[in-house]
């Protein structure tokens, strides 16, 4: 009887244990990388802009400042990024060969340990700035 019982107990000591490690599998697999997350994107999603626009938008503060790329219809855009603490506000200006289309932003930035986060939206461009004739 007493043998029964403290087969019982490893049994279910050793389940709990398993159960334990299984637990923290998840975590360790992800080494603890975060990939970068942006936000407040000026103007906003489907927006008609002029040429030659400021468009802005922020990213997390964990993202490298330095591997911030932003695209617009394949066409790489200069960057000015400002540390705010938290987070980095970005700003561009999208390129005077684009007009009378709609042109998806593509924002692409990688983390501190190597994740790449990867984000965007689309705007209108006008063909002449608003107001010219």
């Amino acid at each position: 009887m007493i043998k029964k019982s403290l087969k019982l107990v490893c049994l279910i000591v050793s389940v709990g244990f398993t159960g334990a490690a299984f637990a923290y599998g998840t975590s360790a697999t992800n080494n603890g990388c975060k990939k970068p997350k942006f936000k407040t994107f000026t103007p906003a999603h489907k927006s008609e802009v002029d040429p030659e626009s400021e468009i802005s938008f922020t990213v997390s503060g964990y993202a490298d400042p330095v591997s911030i790329h932003v695209t617009a219809k394949n066409v790489p855009l200069k960057v000015s990024v400002e540390n705010n603490v938290s987070f980095y506000e970005v700003r561009a200006k999208l390129p005077a060969s684009l007009t009378g289309k709609y042109a998806r932003i593509h924002l692409q930035a990688d983390g501190m340990l190597g994740c790449t986060g990867k984000d965007g939206w689309l705007l209108k461009i006008r063909d002449k700035p608003e107001g010219v004739e």
